[in-house]
C-alpha cells in the first residue's frame, strides 16, 4: 500500500438512537406518592340465625268474675263433650280416655280428647292430653306443649302407665298448631254486699250473708306450624281468648241461672266485663 493509500480519510460516526428511555431526575419527582384511594364498600347486613319472631310462643289471656261457685263451673269446662255447643271454632269434640278416680271426689275425669278446630281456611283435628285438677284448674295440651300442674297432684292420672303414651300422641297432625296449651283456672272467694243504706259497713257485715264469688281466668299459649299460618292469625288471635270466656259465662247463665246476687255484680267496677284480656309474645305484652 502506498504511502498515498495511507492518508487518513475521514470517518463517519452514525449514531444509532438508544433504546433507553430517558427519564426525568428523580429529584423532580415527589418523594413520596399517594395510594391510590377507593370509595368505601358498603356494608353487607350480617346474617344472624334466630327463630322467626313470626312463629314464636304466643299466649293469649283473658278473665272474668262470676257470681257462682267453682265446682259448677269447673263441671262445665270439664266437660269437653258439650265444648261444639259453646266454644267458639270448636267443631266437634270427644273424649277418648278417662283418669282414674281422684282421691277426694272419687270421680273419674278426661284424660285424653280429640278437638276438631275451625276457622276460615284452618281445620285440624287434633289429640290433647288433659289434665284436671278438680275445681281448681283443667289444662289441655297438644303438640310440644307440657302440662304446668305439679305431677304430685295428679296421682289419678299418673297411676297409670298408659298416660304418658297417649300424651306422646297427643301431636295431631301439626299441620297449623306445634303447640297448644289450654288453662282455664277457678279461684273461689266470699263476697259481701254493699250494706243497705243507713247502714255502717259493720253492721251491713253483720247482717248480709256473703255471696259465692269465682274468678275464672283463661291462658292460652299457642305456637303455629309456619309464619304464614301466624300471619294470618294476627288479626283474629288477640281477640280468641276473649271470646271463649265470654261463651264460657253465656253457657255459665245458661245452666246455672244468674247467680248469686247479679244486681251486685254491676257494681264491682265493671270487672266482670274487662277483667285482663290480651295477647302476648315472648316478653311484650299487647292489651
Amino acid at each position: 500500500m502506498s504511502p498515498a493509500s495511507m492518508k487518513a480519510t475521514p470517518r463517519l460516526l452514525l449514531h444509532r438512537p438508544s433504546s433507553a428511555l430517558h427519564l426525568p431526575s428523580t429529584s423532580l419527582l415527589p418523594q413520596t406518592l399517594s395510594p391510590l384511594t377507593r370509595p368505601p364498600r358498603p356494608s353487607r347486613p350480617s346474617r344472624t340465625f334466630v327463630s322467626n319472631p313470626l312463629t314464636a310462643l304466643q299466649t293469649l289471656t283473658a278473665s272474668r268474675i262470676l257470681p257462682y261457685h267453682a265446682e259448677p263451673l269447673y263441671n262445665i269446662i270439664a266437660d269437653i263433650a258439650a265444648y261444639p255447643d259453646f266454644i267458639p271454632y270448636c267443631t266437634s269434640s270427644s273424649i277418648t280416655s278417662l283418669s282414674a278416680p281422684d282421691g277426694t271426689h272419687k270421680k273419674t275425669w278426661p284424660r285424653t280428647a280429640d278437638l276438631r278446630i275451625g276457622y276460615g281456611p284452618y281445620d285440624e283435628l287434633f289429640r290433647s292430653a288433659v289434665y284436671c285438677l278438680p275445681h281448681t284448674v283443667l289444662e289441655a295440651v297438644a303438640g310440644d306443649a307440657q302440662p304446668t300442674i305439679p305431677k304430685s297432684q295428679l296421682a289419678h292420672y299418673y297411676e297409670d302407665p298408659g298416660h304418658e303414651e297417649d300424651a306422646e300422641k297427643s301431636a295431631g297432625n301439626r299441620s297449623i298448631f306445634t303447640s297448644l296449651l289450654t288453662r282455664w283456672m277457678f279461684k273461689e272467694f266470699p263476697f259481701k254486699p254493699a250494706p243497705p243504706d243507713g247502714k255502717t259497713p259493720q253492721e251491713g257485715s253483720a247482717s248480709a250473708p256473703s255471696r259465692p264469688r269465682t274468678e275464672v281466668n283463661l291462658v292460652l299459649e299457642v305456637r303455629f306450624a309456619s309464619a304464614v299460618y301466624s300471619a294470618l292469625s294476627q288479626a283474629a288471635a288477640p281477640k280468641v281468648a276473649g271470646m271463649m270466656i265470654e261463651a264460657f259465662e253465656k253457657r255459665a247463665g245458661e245452666i246455672l241461672g244468674q247467680g248469686h246476687g247479679p244486681e251486685s255484680m254491676a257494681e264491682e267496677d265493671g270487672s266482670k266485663r274487662s277483667a285482663m284480656e290480651g295477647v302476648t309474645r315472648g316478653k311484650t305484652q299487647i292489651m
